[in-house]
């Protein structure tokens, strides 16, 4: 299992990375995790609703196929929220 930290502020970083393993096997497992602030990082948010949907279409649109979002409880707030998650099949 590869554990990658990325920061959602910009796709760009998560854009590459998602390519480069679309390139290896585009159906790998691939799992973005909301962020917890914890001890140090105490002060840094946690993503958005927003800033996970569009971390998931980084993702797909750099060629992965098997996406998952995670610690969905730190950013989906509404039911509609998760009727979106439902719709994108990433629970």
């Amino acid at each position: 299992m590869l554990s990658l930290t990325l920061n959602l502020s910009s796709s760009m970083e998560l854009r590459r990375f998602a390519k480069l393993l679309a390139q290896v096997d585009s159906t790998i497992p691939f799992i973005i995790l909301a962020f917890f602030p914890e001890h140090k990082l105490i002060d840094v948010p946690s993503p958005n609703f927003q800033q996970m949907i569009e971390a998931y279409h980084a993702a797909r649109d750099a060629g992965l196929k098997n996406i998952k979002l995670g610690n969905i409880g730190r950013f989906a707030r509404t039911e509609k929220d998760y009727e979106i998650l439902r719709e994108l099949d990433v629970l």
